[in-house]
């Protein structure tokens, strides 16, 4: 938390030095040395969150790629983490926990156009503290706390009842971790970059390989994703919209069967607010993971506000917080996701 802390007091005081920077033409002065902004209509991109919800995250890592300005020749590492509390009641379930998602990436521009990226993605569910941090701002602001009083604090249990019937599916920390692992293998190309009136395309085509088989029973050991994204530049404003398309086979969750197409669907304003700071708005939309599971089988809504801070040349900072809307069942009740990028 002490690092989530100085990021954030770090980006406000880069936006409060940043009052009197004028008025963002199409390429500030200084972009074209900048390894993000060499391009037309690309910015820092939107944050590279998937859904944490819980069957996504048992088999996360497909994003949707969006243009960038990335030069032939360059690389760049970078480590993203997502951090939710789930917690959701009905009558065939009780689920209660948080999960940490870690993706380590590299990327290699084979040309201005096409680049190669290779990640390796984990998720392990944990008790965890973010109890403390959400009934703290349900009292703070006097928001009811709902079911969450029902719950023991820090537990971590799933427990759902198959919609076939049979016994009921009980998993807690007794469960061996992580609960998902693999390395995903990702070309991606910028098919144009646009102008003034067209925006910025971009496609990517992934495979993704299992290297732990987790909570899931798997058909094969490989799935296939690909993704669409377009970005627009206005003024000092990016507004990003895409999705990706994800192929898995015959998955089940200790005998629950899971739906073997997902999709998800991103939609972002970035906005410059200084010429090394952008503020982010970001929602995603994810398919429902079970079949035949009421809220577990329709999408699930997640929205996130953060920033990207460029603090020197070649590394890129992200930081935002995560939060549910429309349903509540099928989305974490509430997430931090924090990142940096080196590129060289």
């Amino acid at each position: 938390m002490v690092l989530v802390a100085v990021l954030v007091s770090a980006a406000l005081s880069s936006l409060a030095a940043a009052q009197d920077f004028p008025t963002f033409p199409d390429h500030p002065k200084g972009d074209e040395e900048s390894l993000w902004f060499r391009e037309p209509n690309v910015g820092y991109g939107p944050l590279n969150y998937a859904s944490m919800s819980l069957f996504p995250s048992l088999r996360s890592g497909f994003e949707t790629h969006f243009p960038e300005s990335m030069p032939s020749g360059k690389f760049d590492f970078r480590v993203n983490e997502s951090w939710v509390k789930f917690s959701s009641s009905s009558d065939l379930w009780r689920i209660d926990y948080e999960v940490v998602r870690t993706n380590l990436g590299f990327s290699w521009a084979l040309s201005d156009d096409v680049r190669l990226d290779l990640s390796i993605e984990s998720s392990s569910r944990t008790g965890g503290t973010l109890d403390a941090v959400i009934l703290g701002f349900h009292q703070a602001f006097g928001v009811a706390t709902g079911y969450r009083n029902s719950f023991a604090r820090n537990e971590n249990r799933i427990e759902i009842q198959p919609p076939d019937g049979g016994p009921r599916i009980v998993v807690d920390k007794t469960d061996p971790q992580p609960f998902e692992q693999a390395a995903i293998l990702t070309l991606r190309d910028t098919v144009t970059y646009g102008n003034e009136d067209l925006p910025a395309i971009a496609w990517s085509v992934s495979a993704r390989g299992n290297l732990s088989t987790g909570d899931l029973s798997r058909s094969g050991p490989f799935d296939l994703g690909a993704s669409l994204g377009v970005v627009k530049e206005f003024e000092s404003f990016h507004l990003y919209a895409g999705g990706n398309l994800a192929w898995f086979g015959r998955e089940e969750f200790f005998g629950l069967k899971l739906k073997p197409i997902q999709w998800s669907t991103t939609v972002a304003l970035e906005w410059r607010a200084a010429s090394d700071l952008s503020l982010i708005a970001q929602y995603v939309l994810t398919s429902g993971g079970a079949e035949r599971l009421s809220d577990f089988s329709r999408p699930c809504h997640e929205v996130l506000a953060g920033f990207k801070w460029e603090p020197k040349g070649g590394v890129l900072l992200q930081f935002a917080l995560e939060e549910n809307i429309v349903n509540f069942a099928n989305s974490p009740d509430f997430g931090i996701h924090a990142g940096i990028t080196f590129r060289w």
